[in-house]
């Protein structure tokens, strides 16, 4: 196993962000990423070669290394470079909690909030818990969390790994997920690593979105128990020219095809749009158009939280 040096610039390959405003930190939606969530979106913000280049090639910022787990299992040909374990008492500040309201996207029913109920660190793990409130008139509402790296850990290339225990539920849709620091969706591409179904939790999707008009990649796997009652260590092994997906180790779905769309200043030819930096993204949804609604009977206590236990990231030697 290979140690990470104290100070490394990670060109062209992994950039850890810091950053300069603490208010920025806190903030309920960072810049960029509520213009590029999943394929229903609009798409308002641009962007250029220029920009994508001065995240990938020119950060030279210097950060103090996060140690290597001791029970990190390293990939033969890859080298530790980052993890949250979610061992402290409180969501470390490389995760911002966003705020969007219900239906902001997909028909999705709850709002997510920056409040710590829905997304906090316990036990070791960060949780996120979705929640039924129903007032005085009988108006229900739902709320859940959705955190992010963006604008602190972005990565290009590499695996992927989060160990995570997801909900149980009609109408859920956990996801563990990575998105491009800029870009217009779904030109800017989409790498969904982790999507459960709630009600048919014995299989995970592993998806890619990308082109314009919109199109997609995915393959799926298909346990022979509900994935839910259990942790499993969800993965992708992102390579130029192929992401393959995995549970456990297994891998399922390799995708190697794909295409961008040409736009004023951007060079969209392949591995676009799958090589540029992405941050990491843990949230469930409750509701919408894939999951549909939840059910008379769906829990909202702790079986419906999605508890992940660590997020590892590992880079190819080469």
């Amino acid at each position: 196993m290979k140690k990470i040096k104290p100070v490394i610039a990670l060109t062209l390959i992994c950039a850890l962000l810091a950053s300069c405003n603490a208010a920025e930190e806190t903030s309920a939606t960072s810049e960029g990423n509520a213009s590029e969530t999943s394929e229903s979106v609009e798409q308002t913000e641009e962007t250029t070669e220029e920009t994508s280049a001065t995240t990938t090639e020119m950060t030279t910022v210097p950060f103090d290394p996060v140690p290597q787990p001791e029970d990190a299992v390293v990939p033969e040909g890859y080298h530790f470079v980052w993890s949250d374990e979610f061992d402290g008492d409180e969501l470390s500040p490389m995760w911002t909690r966003e705020s969007h309201p219900s239906r902001w996207v997909n028909n999705e029913l709850q709002e997510y909030t920056t409040d710590e109920e829905y997304s906090y660190v316990s036990d070791g793990m960060l949780i996120i818990q979705p929640t039924k409130v129903t007032d005085d008139d009988g108006k229900v509402s739902y709320y859940s969390g959705r955190v992010n790296t963006y604008g602190h850990f972005t990565c290009r290339y590499g695996r992927i790994e989060a160990r995570i225990k997801t909900p149980e539920g009609v109408g859920y849709l956990p996801a563990f997920w990575l998105l491009p620091t800029t870009g217009q969706w779904p030109v800017s591409g989409e790498i969904d690593i982790m999507e459960i179904v709630g009600g048919a939790e014995n299989k995970t999707y592993g998806t890619l979105h990308y082109g314009n008009p919109h199109e997609m990649s995915q393959g799926s796997y298909e346990a022979d128990s509900n994935l839910s009652s259990d942790f499993h260590v969800y993965a992708c092994e992102w390579e130029p020219g192929s992401i393959t997906f995995l549970i456990d180790d297994v891998p399922f779905y390799t995708a190697t095809e794909w295409f961008s769309s040409p736009m004023t200043g951007v060079t969209a030819e392949f591995p676009a749009p799958f090589n540029k930096p992405f941050y990491i993204i843990f949230n469930v949804a409750v509701g919408g158009d894939w999951p549909g609604d939840p059910a008379e009977d769906t829990p909202f206590d702790e079986r419906a939280q999605m508890r992940v236990d660590w997020v590892r990231v590992y880079q190819r030697d080469e």
